[in-house]
């Protein structure tokens, strides 16, 4: 299942043949727009030529842009708009590298973690729980609840 996941996230993302696109037609818009390619221009073309060339130098940046935008990774909601779900920070106890989970306000720490689990090298099914910059154990509390970096202490 969690495959699935992973492959179906990594078609969404932004790859080189949708910049190339993108940037061909800005630059085929902006030509026509600004009368490099024109009946008066640099590059000659008939008047009718040129209309449909606008139309269509018009169309191919707007589908460009919508194949962008629809190419988004996750962790860039935030520039669409609120979601509904929140980030918070936690790092494994005594490491210095900060990992972020996600969910809704009131999801616990813990069943964000276990549905986002950012330790690739530690087993989600082992004996851990959390505690805040305090010390404070708060596996159990809701996201909203905790700001900060929380340590994941894992037990062996």
């Amino acid at each position: 299942m969690k495959n699935q996941g992973v492959s179906f996230l990594s078609k969404w993302k932004i790859n080189p043949i949708s910049l190339i696109a993108f940037t061909l037609s800005g630059v085929l818009l902006l030509m026509v727009q600004f009368g490099v390619i024109s009946p008066s221009g640099l590059i000659v073309i008939s008047l009718s030529q040129y209309i449909l060339l606008f139309w269509f130098s018009v169309l191919f940046f707007i589908v460009s842009i919508a194949n962008l935008v629809t190419r988004i990774p996750r962790h860039a909601k935030w520039s669409t708009g609120f979601s509904g779900e929140i980030a918070r920070t936690v790092k494994i106890a005594g490491e210095n590298k900060d990992y972020f989970i996600r969910g809704r306000g009131d999801t616990s720490i813990k069943e964000a973690l276990l549905e986002n689990w950012p330790f690739s090298e530690q087993d989600p099914d082992s004996n851990w729980y959390v505690v805040d910059e305090l010390g404070n154990d708060v596996t159990s509390k809701p996201l909203k609840s905790i700001d900060g970096t929380m340590s994941v202490i894992i037990e062996e």
